[in-house]
C-alpha cells in the first residue's frame, strides 16, 4: 500500500474510534467534523494523484459519507437546527467499511516482485511480428489477401543494462486492465477484482540501453502455457536478463489469455482452440495443432531475429524455456531446429506430439521440471519416452507444487494456496528452486565457463 492509502485508512480508523468511544457532546461533535473534513481532503489528494485501489472502495465511501454528514451538520448548526446522528448507524457502517476493506486487502494484496539476483539492471522493449507465410488458424479468417488475417504475435524483450537512471520503470502487466479483466472474466470474478495487479511494478525499465560489458549475449525464448501470457513468467525473464541473457517472451495469440497489440487491439483466448478433453473425441488433434502453432511462433521469432539483431545478440547460443503447452512447443522446435542449443520444459506438455515423435528424442541438453500434480499423469508416459530417447535430458520433480506454481499467479490473490490452485511448498522456496535450476542449466549450456 502507498503512504496516502495508509493515511486515508488512519483517518477512517480515527473517526470510527471517536464514534465508538467518545460521547456525542457538542465539543467532540465539532472536532469530529473537522477530522472528517481533513480525512476527505486526504482522500481527494489520493484519488487525484495516487493509484486508486478497488479494495479501498468501502472506506472511500465511508469517509465521503462522514464528510457529507459533517457538512450538513455545519449548515444545520448555522440555522440553529442541529441534526442528531445515530451512533449505532455510524458504528455499523464504519465497521462494515473497515471490515470489507481489510478483508479485500488480505485476499487481494498488492504484492511486490522480488528483485532479480543478477549483476545487471534490466531493460525491456516490446514489438510484434506478422508471419507472411502463415494464415491465422484461430479466430476468424476472411480474406487470404488481407494481411490482418496472417498470424501475428506480440513479443517482449528483457535484456541486461548497466544503468536504468532516467528510464521508466514498467508495470508487471504492461497491457494493464485489458489483461487483468480478461482473466477476471475467465475466472468468473467481478470485472474489477484483479485490477490491483495493474499497479504492480516490474524490475524492468523501458528502453534502457543494452549493456556493453559483454560483446554478445546468449538468447533465451520464453513461451507460456494454454491460457497463460508472457507476464506470468516475468520473474524468469528478469532473472536471466540480470544474469547476462537476452530474453524474448512471446504472447501466443489466441492461446494467451489476452494479447494486446501496439494499435491497442486486444485478442482474447480462443476457447475453441482446445475443447474439453472429456467432451471431444479428437482432443489430441486439437492439442497437436495448438502446440504446433506455438512452435510456429517460436520458429517465426528465430527467423526474424537476424534482421532485428543490433550486433550483441549471439544467435549461435539460443535456449528455449516453456511452460506446459509452451514447453511442448519448445520440444517440437528443438527436435528439428539446429539453432536451438538447449531447452527447459516446465511441466512440458509433450503428449500432443505423439509417442512416435517423442521417442525420436532430443540431441541437445534438456531439463524438465515437473510439478507433483503432474507426476504419474498421462503426460508422464510421453515425457518418459522423450527422456529415454534423449541422451542429454534429465527430469526433476518439485514436490509440494502444482502446475500453476511455474507461474506468477500468486500475484493475483493470497488465496491461491488455500484453494489448492498452488501447492503446499512455500512460494519463496519454490521460486528459489526453479530459479536455481533454470539459471544453472542455461549457464552450463549457453554460457560455459561463466
Amino acid at each position: 500500500m502507498d503512504w496516502l492509502e495508509w493515511l486515508v485508512l488512519g483517518f477512517v480508523v480515527l473517526i470510527f474510534a471517536m464514534d465508538l468511544f467518545v460521547k456525542p457532546v457538542d465539543k467532540w461533535r465539532v472536532f469530529k467534523r473537522y477530522v472528517a473534513f481533513a480525512g476527505f481532503g486526504i482522500l481527494l489528494g489520493h484519488l487525484l494523484f495516487d493509484q486508486k485501489s478497488w479494495q479501498m472502495y468501502p472506506v472511500y465511501f465511508y469517509l465521503s459519507m462522514k464528510a457529507g454528514v459533517s457538512m450538513i451538520g455545519l449548515l444545520t448548526d448555522a440555522q440553529r437546527k442541529p441534526i442528531r446522528e445515530s451512533r449505532m448507524k455510524n458504528l455499523v457502517i464504519g465497521g462494515i467499511a473497515i471490515g470489507l476493506t481489510g478483508l479485500c486487502l488480505v485476499v487481494f494484496p498488492k504484492y511486490s516482485i522480488p528483485e532479480p539476483i543478477g549483476a545487471y539492471h534490466v531493460g525491456t522493449h516490446t514489438f510484434e511480428i506478422t508471419d507472411p507465410n502463415r494464415l491465422e488458424s484461430y479466430g476468424r479468417v476472411i480474406d487470404e489477401s488481407d494481411k490482418s488475417d496472417y498470424r501475428r504475435i506480440r513479443i517482449q524483450m528483457w535484456y541486461p543494462a548497466d544503468s536504468v537512471a532516467g528510464y521508466k520503470q514498467m508495470p508487471w502487466l504492461q497491457d494493464g486492465l485489458q489483461v487483468s479483466r480478461s482473466l477476471a472474466r475467465e475466472m468468473n470474478l467481478p470485472f474489477f477484482m484483479l485490477d490491483h495487479t495493474e499497479n504492480i511494478l516490474s524490475n524492468s525499465h523501458l528502453e534502457a540501453p543494452l549493456s556493453r560489458q559483454e560483446s554478445v549475449y546468449p538468447i533465451v525464448i520464453l513461451s507460456h502455457g494454454w491460457k497463460g501470457f508472457r507476464s506470468l513468467h516475468t520473474d524468469f525473464a528478469e532473472l536471466l536478463a540480470s544474469s547476462g541473457y537476452i530474453v524474448f517472451g512471446i504472447d501466443h495469440t489466441y492461446g494467451a489469455q489476452m494479447t494486446v497489440f501496439e494499435d491497442g487491439t486486444g485478442i482474447e483466448l480462443d476457447q475453441n482452440a482446445l475443447p474439453d478433453r472429456n467432451e471431444t473425441p479428437d482432443f489430441l488433434t486439437y492439442a497437436n495443432q495448438l502446440v504446433m502453432t506455438y512452435a510456429g511462433d517460436v520458429k517465426l521469432l528465430l527467423d526474424t531475429l537476424p534482421s532485428l539483431n543490433p550486433g550483441q545478440w549471439d544467435l549461435s547460443r539460443v535456449g528455449l524455456l516453456g511452460h506446459s503447452t509452451g514447453g511442448g512447443a519448445d520440444v517440437a522446435v528443438a527436435m528439428e531446429d539446429s539453432r536451438v542449443k538447449s531447452v527447459i520444459g516446465l511441466d512440458a506438455w509433450v503428449e500432443p506430439l505423439g509417442m512416435d515423435a517423442v521417442k525420436m528424442g532430443l540431441e541437445v541438453p534438456a531439463l524438465f521440471l515437473r510439478s507433483e500434480q503432474w507426476a504419474g499423469g498421462v503426460n508422464d508416459t510421453f515425457l518418459n519416452g522423450l527422456i529415454e530417447g534423449s541422451p542429454e535430458a534429465r527430469v526433476h520433480q518439485i514436490d509440494g507444487t502444482t502446475h500453476i506454481d511455474f507461474t506468477m499467479s500468486y500475484l493475483f490473490s493470497s488465496l491461491t494456496g488455500i484453494i489448492g490452485f498452488t501447492g503446499d511448498l512455500d512460494r519463496e522456496m519454490s521460486e528459489e528452486i526453479q530459479h536455481t535450476y533454470i539459471l544453472n542449466f542455461f549457464n552450463e549450456t549457453l554460457r560455459p565457463g561463466m
